[in-house]
């Protein structure tokens, strides 16, 4: 594909330009052609026209004089799309523009003159949609011109209040922060005034992830994060704005010295490790979230604490087991798997009535006979995020990952003594 970019044009124009600044009198031009589409389809009501400035180059971003006047009128394509622009000054140097200015639909995708096509560089956004510039020799009619547009991407959205009614002709706060495909990010904001029926439309120039925030008197609403590629844009978008909490005011707390107490801090420590009894008013069954760094270890502080792994025997406990002790950890769980054994139950000796396994195949997995004897046993761990059970051996990635258990006993007498091997037995 041929590409004309900016300092190319630059030159191009500086030497036609040189060469219309020679000339001893001021005569019109005309400029005429058609705007279509990428699939060459013609394109009507879009406005094209002129800003032309006195001299031999075209304006820069840091130095940007008046324009002439009288400016020649834009032109909007009819249903052919074509465009007809008379009484250009010259000479002079002219930036060939979409109108609105910065609010057009449309962008140039490419510009035929004479034969000649520029394809303009999708990179240089500010020459795209900024203007294409160019001289005009004196008194010349440039005809069949052959301008090639796309739609803008854009978001365009609406703002509801609390009750659903449209938030006609508002001013509101409107960020729009952009994450890019490839990294990096920005954004911008300010304010924003909607239309009669609570519309906005806001253009943006690269694929990239975008999201909207509005403010309107202590009312905020937030879109997901929207993806956008090269050339979509996203209409219908719905914001309904909802009151922005308060954060509470702090309370005025009197703060005592700190004195170090050794035994209280180890009796706090003790307490994190071993957790707290938890009991499940379904089945008064106690439960505590344990610390380990095998399963072997999990296994001994259950038999220290006269408890076992959990058996977990329907859905419901285990939903209990996940809101009390929460669902972003994994969890040893009491179901071993033998490769010796066919008939599988609970390491208590619970028969096996529930199951949530993260897939048939690993379902059928726990079912299925070893088929060597040097397999070993494999365990059972409750993946929190996921709320499925999942198979593993003791050196696997998995276990590696999970660092606490649960474990259950059937009978919680807080303070009752131990028993020995000289109680008496009734």
């Amino acid at each position: 594909m041929k590409r004309s970019y900016p300092t190319f044009l630059c030159v191009c124009v500086a030497s036609v330009a040189l060469l219309v600044s020679t000339a001893l009198s001021s005569i019109a031009a005309s400029f005429s052609g058609k705007v279509i589409n990428e699939e060459g389809q013609p394109v009507s009501n879009v406005i094209v026209g002129f800003s032309s400035f006195a001299g031999d180059m075209p304006p820069n971003r840091h130095h940007r004089p008046e324009p002439m006047f009288p400016p020649a009128q834009p032109s909007e394509t009819d249903e052919t799309g074509a465009f007809s622009i008379t009484d250009i000054a010259s000479p002079a140097v002219h930036t060939l523009m979409l109108l609105p200015e910065h609010e057009a639909e449309y962008e140039f995708q490419s510009i035929k003159i004479d034969g000649a096509t520029f394809h303009l560089d999708p990179r240089m956004h500010r020459w795209q949609r900024g203007g294409f510039p160019f001289a005009i020799e004196q008194g010349a009619d440039v005809k069949g011109v052959e301008i090639t547009v796309r739609l803008r991407m854009r978001i365009r959205g609406r703002v509801l209040s609390a009750d659903g009614t449209p938030l006609g002709n508002a001013q509101v706060d409107f960020s729009l922060d952009r994450r890019r495909l490839n990294g990096g990010g920005g954004g911008s904001s300010g304010p924003t005034t909607l239309d009669p029926d609570g519309y906005f439309t806001k253009y943006v120039n690269a694929a990239a992830y975008y999201t909207v925030t509005v403010k309107y008197q202590g009312q905020s609403a937030e879109s997901e994060e929207i993806l956008l590629e090269d050339g979509q844009r996203l209409d219908g978008l719905a914001l309904t704005l909802r009151a922005e909490p308060q954060p509470p005011k702090p309370e005025k707390v009197e703060v005592a010295p700190h004195v170090h107490d050794r035994a209280r801090f180890e009796a706090a420590r003790k307490r994190e490790r071993e957790g707290v009894w938890a009991i499940n008013p379904d089945n008064r069954h106690a439960y505590k979230m344990i610390r380990c760094e095998t399963r072997e270890e999990a296994q001994a502080q259950a038999v220290a604490q006269e408890a076992h792994l959990v058996a977990i025997n329907d859905e419901a406990e285990q939903q209990w087991i996940l809101e009390v002790f929460g669902k972003r950890e994994n969890f040893w769980i009491g179901l071993t798997v033998d490769a010796k054994e066919t008939a599988q139950q609970w390491d208590n000796g619970e028969p096996i009535t529930y199951t949530n396994w993260n897939s048939p195949k690993e379902a059928a997995e726990n079912n299925k006979p070893a088929q060597t004897e040097d397999v070993g046993q494999r365990y059972t761990v409750l993946v929190g995020l996921t709320e499925k059970w999942q198979i593993t051996r003791q050196e696997s990635p998995l276990a590696r990952l999970t660092e606490r258990a649960i474990l259950e006993k059937e009978n919680l007498i807080i303070g009752a003594p131990k028993s020995n091997g000289d109680t008496e037995k009734p």
